[in-house]
């Protein structure tokens, strides 16, 4: 009976061996046709060919999707490739980075438009998803004194950005600190800490980005500094920067406001 299961096993694996070769003899004739051809003398059979063929047409239709014309920097008016799923009329980061940031990932250059916060780096808390405006900054770390009196004041549609080092033993916002932030006309708050109360920080009707939650309140006995640059997650901030945000991500840009027309 064990000699039956072992040969039973055995039939299988040579049943899928086969079949993967199978699938390698097509997928090598559609990607090097000619060094196939020298190496088999034989035609191959049917359903190789037919094979072959659905790759090579998978393969033109690959080719012609990635061949439509990009957008030209600074011009949203410009006609969209149907692939790229353009939309000025959403305004998302996605639409900004099509028209503003239109180079490849790999393409160097020193004077880009854009910095781009580190993927994953910041998650969504507020009852808002999308929001921009110019930088106030706020640098402190585990002490938050100058956050709340930077949200005391006017907000006039800006983005308070808060380089709390990235702490992960305290919060620099709670709901008190974001009710004032909605109230006094503030657009949105980017922590590099974390907040508390989040679930009622979800229905204040402002963006707030943060990388995490705690539960501790954080100290008040070193206040930190305001309105100077700050860097992290791949960015540098400066006050009066645009800060643009939303579940994508967030963008920084310069002292000029990015309008898709």
């Amino acid at each position: 009976e064990r000699a039956m299961s072992w040969w039973r096993a055995w039939r299988a694996g040579a049943r899928m061996s086969r079949a993967v070769s199978r699938d390698a003899y097509a997928f090598s004739a559609f990607q090097c046709p000619g060094a196939r051809v020298s190496a088999v003398s034989e035609p191959p059979p049917a359903q190789y060919s037919k094979t072959s063929r659905l790759l090579r047409d998978l393969g033109f239709r690959r080719s012609f999707a990635s061949s439509a014309s990009p957008h030209r920097a600074g011009d949203a008016s410009s006609t969209a490739a149907p692939m790229h799923g353009f939309d000025p009329e959403r305004g998302g980061l996605a639409e900004l980075t099509d028209v503003f940031h239109p180079e490849p990932v790999d393409f160097v250059s020193k004077s880009r438009s854009m910095q781009f916060v580190e993927a994953g780096y910041l998650r969504d808390f507020g009852g808002v998803l999308r929001f921009s405006g110019p930088a106030s900054t706020v640098r402190c770390f585990e002490n938050n004194p100058l956050v709340r009196e930077a949200l005391n004041e006017p907000g006039r549609g800006r983005v308070l950005v808060v380089d709390g080092g990235g702490s992960r033993r305290c919060a620099l916002l709670g709901d008190n600190l974001a009710s004032l932030a909605f109230t006094n006309g503030w657009a949105g708050v980017v922590i590099n800490g974390c907040l508390r109360d989040a679930a009622d920080i979800g229905s204040i009707p402002i963006g707030v980005k943060a990388i995490a939650t705690h539960p501790l309140k954080s100290s008040k006995r070193d206040p930190g500094v305001r309105d100077v640059p700050v860097t992290f997650a791949g960015v540098t901030v400066c006050p009066g920067d645009w800060v643009y945000a939303d579940m994508d991500g967030v963008i920084v840009g310069g002292k000029e406001k990015f309008e898709l027309r």
